[in-house]
């Protein structure tokens, strides 16, 4: 039984994870399309100087486990940003946030994001890969076209 412990545990906690958001969901939603229109009116001023914004979800924070030889040297805490080839399909990502959140989690717990066997180094292009085949199972392959990662903590060189 001791085995299941933390598995139960992580399904807790993207379980509460889950009902927070999507409780959370339109406020959120809302305030990112605020912020999207407030860019879109500094391009459109006929300025010229800045490319159009790139379509972009940004999810909530993403708490990874390091693993190194099979014991956890610490967590870090990653802000990742899912970069959209176009807006239309900006609605779809932001009501699948949750779905999206529990397989990055499931992900990030199932094989380390150390580079090597150094838990000072991210596996930044690994770990970016290995979210964009998540995002292609959860919402389908072609919408998330990059995924941008930063670490909160510092903690990584």
């Amino acid at each position: 039984m001791r085995s299941s412990q933390p598995a139960l545990l992580a399904t807790a906690v993207v379980l509460a994870a889950s009902l927070a958001f999507a409780c959370a969901g339109p406020a959120w939603a809302s305030a990112e399309a605020k912020t999207e229109k407030a860019g879109e009116g500094k391009a459109g001023e006929g300025k010229g100087e800045k490319p159009p914004a790139v379509p972009s979800v940004s999810m909530p924070m993403l708490v990874a486990p390091v693993m190194v030889n099979g014991q956890m040297a610490r967590y870090v805490y990653l802000g990742v940003t899912l970069m959209l080839g176009d807006e239309s399909n900006k609605r779809v990502m932001l009501d699948k946030i949750p779905y999206i959140q529990d397989a990055f989690l499931r992900e990030v717990h199932g094989a380390t994001i150390a580079l090597g066997e150094d838990p000072d180094v991210l596996d930044e292009e690994g770990l970016q890969r290995r979210l964009l085949a998540v995002c292609a199972r959860v919402v389908g392959p072609d919408i998330v076209k990059k995924i941008e990662l930063r670490d909160t903590a510092k903690d990584f060189k």
